[in-house]
């Protein structure tokens, strides 16, 4: 594997493929060069025939599917060879949760651990699908009431699993959980008329007390948020793409390609359901490790983790994937798995995981505390720290490589120009462009054939031999195979994203609106400071307008020109809605001023566009309130959550995706609610001409059949009704050339 050249002697630095099998780890601050090296290492991996799981919380590594041309390898003394080698053997495949932006990729919560496991594996195993299971009911199980939940689902899905009672999916556990007694019981004696005692159950089948585990309330408020993830969105983390599977992952598309498999996690921006998604990847790979043979160091896969530091912080912070890395990092070099981590904050990663990568690439670090924490990595293996005094002087690409496989010293890298492109992280726009057709449908053939693997009995922490009840497949199987090759998005702010994407006329239409908004807030904003400049107008009002108006355009500008950066996204939706709003009563205001307020006026035409601008928004805010109360089946109720914390939990959304049944609602949706608006029109347009010809026939002008006013007030009515007529012809024509591109 080639590295690149020591800094010193220029000559070529080249290591095996079997020294990563005891894992390595990449430091360096930002601008360090850290992502190049990691990419590097890819690359050489890759050439190896090694294929690889990358997590990729930033979008940084999705670049690699973009390959650098000959002349850029060349001229900066690249391998034109092995450049060619990685070209055509890499198949880079883009996997994206939640969305169909790459290819959709789920995860199985329910997939039962091995039979073929020892006792300490199997009670291992268990105890991390409870661990899911709790991070994803949101308890924190650094806390007790997070420990007792865990203890308590384990109790649940072992007990339940051995004595045939089928825990297939969310609905299942959620009722198991509220009341095991009621259960167990109903299965274990459902031919019987008297059945017996809890505590004869107990007794009889050695179940511990399950109802005693926990406080009353948090038997119902555990089974609620279990239940929660049965429906709507949250089920898509679930249903939505090929099932995680690492045989899967590893086989190629077709002969003679390696995989390089990067989860690009910006899909996700729920914090939460990230670190979940994360975990149910690890416990994925423990178990398929656990089931493969031991290897001399011969390398069947590269783990590599992307700012690892959320993911592995420092004791006695326990996110939920942490436990499994460890064991990963710990038991992989037998089972050929090199594991690769990689992170800008040396001080804000547990440096007991770091610890056990026998390679590390260190690149320039400044702060005291990073460069505290490498030297005491490197105490702890016993290096030589005469180099660190020179972690504040190294440039970008350079590094100090330590590994006592490779050297005794400390070499000074300078790491390869890459075979592939390097530049800004990639967005879910480069990534679905980015995407071949080719590789989408190899992964909806795979979505529809993996089914759970569900083993003829339970492993020894579930008493082998006990038959397991249920049915086969597993809830990620169920729910795939969607129809169509990407759900609507629904964006609340930047019309100009909804025209560039959408797919949908209704929510096109709103696009349009809100981009014709921006235009009456610009000129408004125009407006209104020549007044409060020539002293017609109070500054305060001046700058109220203009703090909405820059509000406005600060979202939709974040939204479109920042797209890739879902973190930032995330933190603006919170303010999305409610400038929507603000929007809104802004618009009728300035309407409101425009007629009876002489000395403010927008000039006759913009006042015009205005008037229409205001019948477009008012329409929408209706209409998108009723859209989003029929495809959020929200019900009127008053246990548990009802409507208005459902559609406050809405609030702050920028966007939001829908599942498969979801998708057919909102087509059915925006039919009904297109038909109606249509259906609205035509009945105003009929009294508009019926009363026309009625006047031409009883020869009444406009004026006596509407008074002196009537002219201009059915002119502006049909003006508004032309300028609805109009939004429809324009969204209709956008969603054709969507839909065609």
């Amino acid at each position: 594997m080639q590295l690149g050249t020591n800094r010193i002697s220029d000559e070529k630095i080249e290591i095996h493929s079997e020294v990563l099998a005891r894992h390595a780890a990449m430091l360096g601050s930002t601008g360090s060069g850290k992502t190049v090296m990691a990419k590097a290492l890819i690359e050489e991996c890759t050439i190896d025939e090694i294929p690889s799981l990358i997590i990729d919380p930033q979008g940084d590594l999705a670049r690699l599917c973009l390959n650098a041309s000959d002349k850029d390898v060349e001229k900066h003394g690249g391998d034109i060879a092995r450049a060619k080698s990685f070209r055509r053997k890499a198949e880079v495949r883009l996997w994206t949760p939640l969305r169909k932006k790459g290819l959709p990729i789920c995860i199985d919560p329910f997939q039962i651990p091995s039979a073929n496991l020892d006792q300490e594996e199997s009670i291992t195993a268990w105890d991390m699908v409870a661990a899911g299971f709790t991070a994803l009911a949101d308890y924190d199980m650094e806390k007790p009431a997070g420990k007792q939940v865990r203890t308590y689902l384990y109790e649940i899905l072992i007990h339940m699993t051995r004595l045939g009672v089928g825990v297939n999916d969310f609905l299942a556990l959620s009722r198991a959980t509220k009341s095991p007694d009621k259960i167990l019981t109903e299965h274990l004696y459902a031919d019987e008329i008297d059945k017996p005692d809890w505590d004869d159950v107990c007794a009889e089948y050695d179940i511990p007390d399950l109802t005693s585990m926990l406080p009353k309330s948090t038997y119902d408020e555990l089974s609620r948020r279990l239940a929660s993830y049965s429906s709507g969105i949250n089920q898509l983390l679930f249903s939505n793409g090929v099932p995680i599977d690492i045989d899967t992952l590893i086989k190629p598309s077709k002969s003679g390609k390696i995989p390089i498999n990067i989860v690009y996690l910006n899909t996700i921006q729920d914090e939460a359901q990230k670190h979940y998604f994360v975990q149910e990847i690890s416990r994925a790979l423990y178990s398929w490790m656990l089931e493969q043979q031991s290897t001399d160091n011969k390398l069947k896969l590269l783990f590599f983790m992307d700012e690892v530091a959320p993911y592995l912080p420092p004791a006695p912070r326990n996110p939920p994937a942490k436990d499994l890395i460890k064991l990963i990092f710990k038991q992989a070099r037998k089972y050929g798995v090199a594991s690769v981590l990689a992170t800008q904050n040396a001080s804000d990663v547990d440096y007991k995981i770091m610890a056990q990568a026998n390679t590390k690439f260190i690149g320039r670090f400044s702060q005291p505390q990073d460069i505290d924490k490498v030297k005491h990595l490197l105490k702890e293996d016993g290096g030589n720290l005469d180099m660190i005094k020179e972690l504040p002087n190294l440039g970008p690409g350079q590094f100090q490589m330590v590994s006592p496989d490779v050297s005794r010293k400390a070499i000074p890298l300078q790491c390869r120009w890459l075979y592939t492109d390097h530049g800004a992280p990639f967005s879910e726009e480069q990534v679905e462009k980015n995407t071949s057709k080719a590789l989408r449908n190899w992964a909806k053939d795979n979505s529809a054939k993996t089914t759970r693997k569900v083993d003829a009995h339970a492993s020894a922490a579930t008493a082998a031999g006990a038959s397991l009840g249920g049915g086969n497949k597993g809830m990620a199987a169920a729910a795939l195979g969607a129809d169509r090759d990407d759900a609507f998005e629904v964006r609340l702010m930047g019309g100009l994203s909804v025209i560039r994407d959408g797919k949908d006329p209704l929510y096109v239409m709103q696009g349009i609106t809100n981009a014709m908004a921006t235009i009456v807030l610009l000129w408004s904003m125009v407006v209104l400071g020549t007044q409060w400049r020539d002293g017609e107008l109070d500054w305060t009002w001046a700058l109220l307008g203009l703090l909405i108006t820059l509000s406005v355009f600060l979202i939709i500008g974040l939204e479109t020109f920042l797209g890739h950066d879902i973190e930032l996204q995330r933190k603006i939706s919170k303010f999305a809605r409610f400038s929507q709003y603000g929007l809104f009563v802004w618009l009728w205001t300035l309407l409101f001023w425009e007629y009876y307020y002489s000395d403010y006026t927008l000039g006759k035409n913009l006042a015009m566009v205005l008037e229409v601008s205001v019948v477009w928004t008012t329409i929408f805010m209706a209409l998108e309130g009723l859209h989003r109360l029929r495809l959020g089946r929200l019900e009127v109720n008053f246990e548990g959550e009802g409507v208005f914390s459902k559609l406050m939990d809405g609030v702050g959304s920028l966007t939001t995706v829908l599942t498969k049944s979801e998708i057919k609602e909102m087509e059915a949706s925006s039919k009904e609610v297109m038909t109606g608006l249509r259906w609205l029109l035509d009945f105003c347009t009929f009294v508009i001409f019926g009363a026309m010809v009625w006047g031409t026939v009883f020869e009444k002008s406009l004026e006596e059949l509407f008074g002196g006013e009537g002219t201009p007030h059915l002119l502006k009515f049909a003006l508004w009704l032309g300028s609805i007529y109009l939004l429809i012809f324009m969204a209709q024509s956008i969603v054709i050339r969507n839909t065609q591109d």
